[in-house]
């Protein structure tokens, strides 16, 4: 399922600017990021960034100062997770602005990728009922965020329906 999951985010990147293909993908190595392509005889579909733009509110902003704590893995790092009354979101160090809303239970980073001379940070997050990704660009903080319910099987591993 985690496969599945971030082969989903990867999805991001290719439709930020305008109504472009995306690429089919069939999975995702998780620990390392390498993607492996679909073969070509899958179809592509078309996503147009206006449409998504116009559908989301704007994140609301709330100063660093306000928030309860700060969490970052290394001090170089563009990205960090804030925490006010219990919740948790992410947040952009260069620009001093809230990426995504405080909504989250349990945030963390998962890794920062580079695609075709863009950088892209994910984040993975988990609820009781739900696990799920966020992928940024940062070049413009765009992000998506991907979920999916959690449920175990007799592996005690997740896996989704």
């Amino acid at each position: 399922m985690k496969e599945l999951l971030l082969a989903m985010c990867f999805l991001m990147p290719i439709g930020v600017s305008s109504a472009q293909e995306i690429e089919a993908i069939d999975s995702i190595d998780v620990k390392t990021g390498i993607v492996y392509y679909a073969d070509s005889t899958q179809v592509t579909d078309t996503i147009c960034s206006d449409t998504i733009n116009c559908t989301n509110p704007p994140i609301p902003q709330i100063p660093l100062e306000e928030c309860d704590s700060l969490m970052v893995r290394d001090v170089t790092d563009h990205y960090g997770v804030v925490y006010k009354d219990g919740k948790c979101g992410i947040y952009d160090l260069i620009k001093n602005e809230n990426v995504t809303r405080i909504e989250y239970s349990y945030l963390w980073y998962a890794y920062r990728k580079e695609i075709e001379g863009e950088y892209f940070t994910y984040f993975s997050w988990e609820e009781p009922e739900t696990i799920g990704v966020v992928g940024v660009a940062e070049v413009n903080n765009q992000f998506i965020g991907i979920s999916m319910p959690k449920k175990k099987d007799e592996d005690d591993r997740y896996s989704g329906e």
